[in-house]
């Protein structure tokens, strides 16, 4: 293992006490709880003050003093729930079973379903499409500039995806970090848009080197060969854009291919060092 990825690996390990202990303090303060992307269930004969779930369900079995709430997530109150503000779902529903108490109002809000019934849903669809397309001719413009940039970090993430994964990790752990540390050194403060900018650039980068590897690989698997990197390109995106619209898979897959591209963006300094 070279001392890049050792100590890159260090970093991390070194930083999940950090992880730990904010998970205890979380569970430790019981006047509230509030999870991102995770479910809440409010035990039998436990008490807390509120609880809030963004893309999670929030299952009650026990006592919420206020109000219970769920964005893109269901609330499910069972017999033993008492509840005394209002339950909400916002893009979900909220099951009370018999017994349940609720002291406020019950609340659903069906958004998406509000909005495609309005028509909304189409205008959202083209809105995509349109988007799609002027990602499609970013990358097009990205590939008849940097070619060889390209290649050397489609190459990169090809060879060595761990270490490409790993560096990209790294990124998104630091940025935050990057960012109170500008903010807090005052005149850093007129940086922080020149690196949002360049990691906006780099990550728009990286994942057009990905989109490539993976067009390359879908045209070798359908013996298609010595295709111009162009092709391959667009048909890694349209790939990617395609496994988007799964349900949470699609997300996660999109999601590995910007860390892995951002990483080799990293690795290689903008496609400049093999």
């Amino acid at each position: 293992m070279s001392k890049k990825i050792l100590a890159l690996v260090l970093l991390l390990a070194l930083s999940l006490p950090s992880f730990a202990a904010l998970k205890g303090l979380e569970s430790a303060k019981e006047e509230g709880i509030v999870k991102v992307g995770e479910n809440i269930v409010v035990p039998e004969g436990a008490e807390i003050k509120a609880a809030v779930a963004v893309g999670g369900n929030v299952e009650v079995l026990g006592t919420v003093k206020e109000d219970v709430v769920a964005v893109g997530g269901n609330v499910v109150l069972q017999k033993s729930a008492v509840v005394g503000g209002n339950a909400v779902s916002v893009g979900g529903k909220v099951d009370k079973m018999a017994g349940a108490k609720v002291v406020g109002e019950i609340t659903e809000i069906k958004f998406p379903a509000a909005m495609i019934s309005k028509g909304f849903g189409w205008g959202l669809a083209i809105l995509s499409i349109l988007s799609f397309i002027a990602f499609v001719v970013l990358a097009v413009i990205l590939v008849a500039l940097f070619s060889k940039q390209l290649g050397i970090t489609s190459y990169y993430v090809e060879k060595l995806p761990g270490h490409a994964l790993l560096w990209g990790l790294l990124i998104a752990i630091l940025t935050p970090l990057i960012i109170v540390m500008l903010v807090l050194s005052v005149i850093g403060i007129v940086f922080i848009p020149l690196y949002l900018l360049l990691l906006w650039a780099a990550g728009v980068f990286g994942y057009v080197a990905v989109s490539q590897l993976i067009g390359k690989k879908v045209l070798k698997a359908l013996r298609i060969y010595n295709r111009p990197m162009l092709w391959e390109m667009i048909v890694g995106l349209i790939l990617l854009c395609l496994i988007g619209f799964l349900p949470v898979l699609g997300w996660i897959a999109k999601g590995l291919a910007a860390l892995m591209g951002l990483g080799a963006i990293l690795a290689t300094r903008f496609g400049t060092q093999a």
